[in-house]
């Protein structure tokens, strides 16, 4: 038997877009970014270190895409 993949995040419908969290393990990528850019938001808007605290957004955000893109389900559009 052949074991289907469990997908975290549902097909996008376009190209870019969200994917819908299917599962708990997407709901809790979702909401521990959600709390991570509550909890560094203080830090983030700090005029001392622009450069770094956009680093950090960035590379939150680029962390989360990976995931996403990872673990959510294929369509025709992924390459």
């Amino acid at each position: 038997m052949i074991d289907e993949p469990r997908y975290w995040f549902a097909a996008r419908r376009y190209r870019w877009g969200y994917r819908r969290p299917l599962t708990w393990e997407g709901w809790l990528v979702d909401i521990t970014l959600f709390v991570i850019f509550l909890g560094i938001s203080p830090y983030a808007s700090e005029r001392d270190h622009p450069l770094q605290s956009l680093g950090l957004v960035f590379g939150l955000i680029a962390l989360y895409l990976a995931i996403v893109h990872w673990k959510g389900e294929p369509n025709d559009r992924d390459g």
